[in-house]
């Protein structure tokens, strides 16, 4: 199934933007680190000084921020944590939501009903805001009112981001595998294994795995275009990954700066730009958000397109071996009325 994936040209593109951006970005902090220098001040012709931040067009390719940083080196180095956030928190979202789905659709049925009415009205919660309300004073208001006393440190903060964006989708996924398992259970050849007196570890191996498998892949793409989203969205709300400082920049202004560079931190810390005469500043996280999303829809469409594929060819499969089965010890072409 990889190798069909990579030869859609859908698929390919999306993988190839979205794990070169991560590599680009692993490679650069090994060759240079995760510091981004700041820049000297830029004369015009006159020798006079010019003003930071520096537009793409005065500093080339992507201009300079408000402490006048390089904007694409912050976008590298930023990456392999906003990426990589993302994509723990699919897997850690995923995978134990298949377990959990299996459980309870062989072992939890009786309490099955309560289970969805609970969900289903958790659903209504904006996930946006839940995030905010369990991460907020462990990523903001704690370091901010007692930054001398705070105890948690970096990798604290950034495990309980990580622990709190993966927890408040497991009971939805959860339900979503365990309905996918309910539709498996339902097809006529389980029947025939019922009869036959198969065991739920006979089902789940031979039955249920073929067709579970996929759905795992798409929804994997699905839940990190989801993810990438949630981070953005957080990220206004100056709820930054592995949390922030207080810092003052060119203008001696506070601004919240995050600590990894990550781009849902470059996206809080700037989006205040768009109302002053540097708007395009806070414009080019928001674009690089939008690639990754791009990148990863890119995906799903190439890994459906794949997977209908390969389900046409093993239903095509399936009627050829039937057909193949109904005439065999037969001829081709046989008389009805013999003499």
């Amino acid at each position: 199934m990889l190798r069909k994936l990579m030869k859609n040209p859908a698929f390919l593109v999306g993988f190839v933007f979205l794990f070169g951006m991560f590599a680009v970005s692993i490679i650069y902090s090994i060759g240079w680190g995760n510091e981004v220098p700041k820049m000297d001040l830029l004369k015009d012709g006159e020798g006079n000084f010019l003003k930071a931040p520096y537009s793409p067009a005065e500093y080339p390719p992507l201009g300079t921020d408000n402490f006048n940083r390089n904007i694409l080196l912050l976008i590298i180095v930023g990456a392999k944590y906003t990426i990589g956030a993302a994509l723990v928190i699919t897997l850690c979202r995923v995978i134990p939501s298949v377990v959990l789905g299996m459980i309870l659709h062989f072992y939890l049925k009786p309490f099955r009903r309560i289970i969805d009415s609970i969900v289903d009205a958790a659903n209504y919660f904006p996930p946006t805001l839940l995030s905010f309300l369990l991460l907020n004073w462990i990523i903001l208001e704690g370091p901010l009112i007692n930054p001398e006393g705070f105890p948690y440190d970096f990798l604290d903060k950034l495990l309980f981001y990580l622990i709190i964006l993966i927890i408040i989708s497991i009971p939805s996924l959860t339900l979503l595998f365990s309905n996918e398992y309910d539709k498996i259970m339902k097809q006529e050849f389980i029947d025939s294994s019922k009869v036959l007196g198969a065991s739920k570890r006979h089902y789940i191996m031979n039955h249920i795995r073929p067709f579970i498998l996929p759905q795992i892949l798409l929804v994997s793409i699905r839940e990190f275009m989801i993810v990438m989203l949630l981070i953005a969205h957080l990220g206004v709300l100056n709820i930054y990954i592995g949390g922030s400082s207080l810092e003052k920049d060119l203008f001696e202004n506070p601004f919240f700066v995050s600590l990894s560079n990550e781009w849902s931190g470059l996206l809080g810390s700037w989006w205040q730009f768009l109302w002053t005469t540097y708007p395009w500043i806070p414009f080019i996280p928001v674009f690089f958000f939008t690639l990754t999303i791009l990148s990863a829809k890119l995906m799903l469409i190439g890994a459906t397109r794949v997977m209908e594929t390969m389900g046409n060819d093993n239903r095509n499969a399936t009627v050829q071996e039937e057909v193949f089965n109904s005439f065999q010890g037969k001829e081709t072409f046989e008389l009805v009325h013999k003499e």
